[in-house]
């Protein structure tokens, strides 16, 4: 939850002028939350409070009109639809953290991440993305190894995640789809030795890094147990009241021990 948000915070910049290397000042000054943040405490916000999603998401995109969303969600969300519009972008799986942590059992997780990711993402590529990335923060909570998270994805999934960052990075673009971001992030997870190495892995693929490392920086956290507590105090920096309020709350409910 918050571990993905900080990952979208620290990739904000590097969007669109990326970074092939793992070597970066983790919180630049023209660092900033995205549709990633936003999505995913409107998500929080709907399963503390029960709401229908749809119309969650519906007034985030109100109250933060200028988040860099998609162009798809963009016209979806200032249409007021409720028709779901077939995406398999990564959309769905950066917002998802939060059901891992309000969920008791796998088949849980699973059935919710789909509902969840369906209010937009109702392709089989976009419903799969999101389970796959709540699967991956729920086996992580529960204290299972890298070696068992990767097993049950590759399986579930059929996701590849044999391959190594190195040989990914070179030839790695800019992607928004989940079957060519979530894998990725996942890999990013697994190479990792902390939370922060997670964060500078995903980023230095390349690609869409707020994404990446939104998606790496969730289930990191909830690998290792929590975000370190530096890392929190510059992330609050880039939210508003109402944000870190929201986040608070949804930890305090849910979680065992808030990061922050």
């Amino acid at each position: 939850m918050l571990g993905a948000i900080i990952g979208d915070i620290v990739g904000s910049i590097y969007e669109f002028n990326n970074i092939k290397q793992k070597e970066f000042k983790l919180f630049d000054p023209k660092a900033h939350f995205t549709d990633d943040t936003v999505l995913t405490i409107a998500l929080m916000d709907a399963i503390l409070r029960g709401a229908d999603y749809g119309r969650v998401l519906h007034w985030y995109y109100l109250q933060y009109p200028n988040a860099s969303y998609g162009s798809y969600f963009r016209q979806w969300a200032a249409k007021q639809s409720e028709q779901p519009y077939g995406s398999w972008g990564n959309g769905s799986a950066m917002r998802t953290s939060p059901v891992a942590y309000a969920c008791k059992t796998l088949d849980e997780v699973l059935t919710m991440s789909k509902r969840f990711a369906s209010y937009t993402h109702n392709h089989p590529e976009g419903i799969k993305g999101a389970q796959a990335t709540s699967a991956a923060i729920f086996l992580a909570l529960q204290g299972e190894s890298k070696k068992a998270i990767k097993n049950y994805i590759t399986k579930k999934f059929n996701y590849d995640l044999d391959r190594k960052l190195d040989n990914i990075r070179p030839t790695y673009r800019f992607e928004e789809s989940c079957q060519g971001t979530v894998p990725e992030a996942i890999i990013a997870f697994i190479e990792s030795t902390d939370y922060e190495d997670a964060i500078r892995n995903a980023i230095s693929l390349g690609g869409d890094s707020d994404t990446l490392a939104c998606i790496t920086g969730g289930i990191a956290e909830a690998f290792y147990g929590g975000v370190p507590r530096d890392i929190v105090n510059n992330s609050l920096k880039y939210l508003d009241n109402n944000q870190t309020r929201s986040i608070l709350s949804f930890y305090y409910k849910y979680s065992f021990q808030p990061s922050f």
